[in-house]
């Protein structure tokens, strides 16, 4: 799989446990910090973001940590 972005901040629980699954399922990402990073922040609004996590994947655009879509997700880009 390639091109998955996580947008995430430090005090994000979720982002953590997004985090936790991408090395469990041994995929590859880019993190994002949008809390430290405006650029990243500017990004996230500008793809359809409000919160976080956000997670593109491919095509795909996940608003959540959500293993079921993200693993389908994931099946079908890559």
């Amino acid at each position: 799989m390639k091109n998955v972005v996580l947008y995430g901040a430090d005090h994000c629980a979720a982002c953590a446990e997004a985090i936790k699954f991408f090395h469990r399922e041994g995929i590859s990402y880019q993190y994002k910090d949008v809390g430290t990073d405006k650029a990243a922040f500017a990004e996230l609004l500008r793809l359809g973001g409000i919160a976080t996590p956000f997670i593109v994947a491919g095509t795909h655009v996940l608003h959540s940590f959500d293993r079921q879509k993200l693993k389908e997700a994931l099946k079908s880009h890559g």
